[in-house]
């Protein structure tokens, strides 16, 4: 019975130091693959960094392309604003114009139908000895 319970003692003793030794392994591989990871991550980083870096500065070009369209396109809105001004008050001189023609056209007419009535007057009184 003294020989099964040493037997089974230096068993128990075995086992409990393949556990200790499969532990201290383990440790030593989750170290090295944690060590593994941080490398990578640094590298990652460092590579992309530099992308980061243009992405944000392509983002700031477009935003200032995006601007420049855009007051590129108020401009635009206002010269056609403009044009459309100009025209509408080019039409209303024409407009302006043409009653002018039309009024001094009524005048011209009447003063020569005046002067054609004073000048028939005129010479009838000549022809009467009037004058």
């Amino acid at each position: 019975m003294d020989a099964m319970l040493i037997t089974s003692f230096i068993l128990v003793v075995l086992t409990f130091l393949a556990t200790i030794f499969f532990l201290i392994y383990s440790f030593i591989q989750i170290k090295r693959a944690a060590d593994a990871v941080t490398v990578f991550l640094a590298a990652t980083e460092l590579k992309i960094n530099p992308v980061l870096k243009e992405a944000e500065e392509t983002l700031k070009s477009i935003r200032t392309v995006s601007d420049d369209v855009g007051s590129v396109t108020s401009s635009v809105k206002d010269i056609s604003g403009t044009v459309s001004e100009l025209a509408f008050k080019i039409k209303t001189f024409g407009l302006l114009t043409d009653e002018i023609q039309n009024q001094l056209s009524v005048r011209i007419l009447a003063l020569k139908a005046g002067i054609k009535a004073a000048t028939g007057v005129l010479l009838k009184q000549e022809k009467k000895g009037e004058l």
